[in-house]
């Protein structure tokens, strides 16, 4: 038994070790704080994407953000991965990463040939296309899988095409339903014509590894924790409820600023002093 079949067994599809030297170092600081020196990344990936999220009329945030905090989900699973893999491989060291790493994530996972860089920068799967987490566990194990150059997507330009960032002359629209404070009255327009109040899957959404994944009946999660408690749109009575809103992806930010955006998607129209 290798730790990929240990992370897979948790009920990951998909993982491969690769050694470390390959990876590409981005916080070093966290690196320092490990205690040991690695010798292997070993990726995993977690898709995300229910079936009822997908499937909803009225979708008002990310699909990323519907069910509870993914952090949740990666903190739980790699503690009992890691619980598990102690007791297989006694004496060698572990420590679990996902979203904030002291390694390029997306690189990783393309070394370790779990999918390609899409020109959307993001990681994209054969089955979950790019509705997928990425996560890591950093060890002292030897790798089970070597390196190899990092795939690129097809080109095809339609995730560029259709991104607000080229559209609507903005930033990325996910990081401006993000932001704290005012926004622009070219930011509300673009929350309000495109109708959400936190996040963006829209280069996600024409993808068309999306498509064939749809096809394939393969997108959708197999993992109970994404298909629980999904919410594809927050009202502001879900979001009073102080318990649940600390257990969601967008709760990292003051609830002022969903709120803020619900709001604009409430009024649909842009106050006539912004316009």
């Amino acid at each position: 038994m290798t730790l990929s079949d240990v992370i897979t067994a948790s009920g990951i599809p998909a993982a491969a070790g690769i050694p470390f030297s390959s990876c590409r170092v981005t916080k070093k600081y966290m690196l320092d704080r490990l205690g040991f020196v690695p010798e292997s990344a070993y990726i995993g990936i977690i898709p995300y994407l229910s079936e009822e999220f997908d499937r909803s009329e009225k979708k008002t945030v990310s699909a990323y953000a519907a069910a509870k905090d993914y952090h949740i989900f990666i903190k739980n699973t790699g503690e009992e991965i890691i619980g598990t893999a102690s007791g297989i491989f006694p004496g060698y060291r572990f420590s679990v990463c996902g979203d904030v790493s002291p390694i390029d994530e997306r690189d990783a996972a393309a070394k370790a040939g779990l999918g390609v860089i899409g020109d959307n920068g993001l990681l994209i799967t054969e089955d979950y296309s790019s509705f997928v987490f990425i996560f890591e566990i950093l060890t002292d194990l030897p790798p089970d899988t070597p390196s190899r150059e990092p795939g690129r997507c097809i080109g095809c330009g339609r995730c560029r095409r259709a991104c607000p960032v080229f559209t609507e002359g903005i930033g990325c629209l996910s990081s401006v339903t993000q932001k704290k404070g005012d926004l622009s009255p070219e930011e509300k327009k673009a929350i309000v014509k495109f109708g959400t109040a936190w996040g963006c899957d829209i280069c996600q959404n024409v993808c068309p590894f999306t498509e064939k994944a749809r096809k394939k009946g393969t997108i959708w999660s197999p993992i109970g924790f994404f298909n629980e408690n999904v919410l594809p749109s927050p009202t502001p009575e879900t979001l009073a409820d102080d318990a649940d809103f600390a257990g969601r992806a967008y709760s990292w930010r003051p609830k002022s600023v969903i709120e803020r955006n619900l709001k604009l998607l409430t009024d649909n129209t842009i106050p006539e002093n912004d316009k």
